[in-house]
């Protein structure tokens, strides 16, 4: 097995990564974003995301939900 699976710092990352897309889908469900607010809150989440596994770090995630409550807030 990769180190890079037995890492628990990747697996945090991973875990606020999915946590990001729970919080997309219920701004979605709510009706208070529409799909430029979603593609714009996707475009940030997945990336960050990515490179925290690849930096194996949960901090860029971290900085995407921190992102993600700034769009969700600019929408109320």
């Amino acid at each position: 097995m990769s180190s890079r699976l037995r890492n628990r710092h990747v697996w945090f990352g991973l875990l606020l990564g999915a946590l990001g897309l729970v919080y997309i889908r219920s701004m979605s469900a709510s009706g208070l974003a529409e799909l430029p607010h979603i593609a714009a809150a996707l475009t940030v989440l997945i990336p960050l995301t990515m490179f925290g596994v690849v930096l194996r770090s949960p901090w860029p995630s971290a900085a995407a939900l921190v992102v993600l409550v700034f769009i969700n807030i600019t929408l109320t």
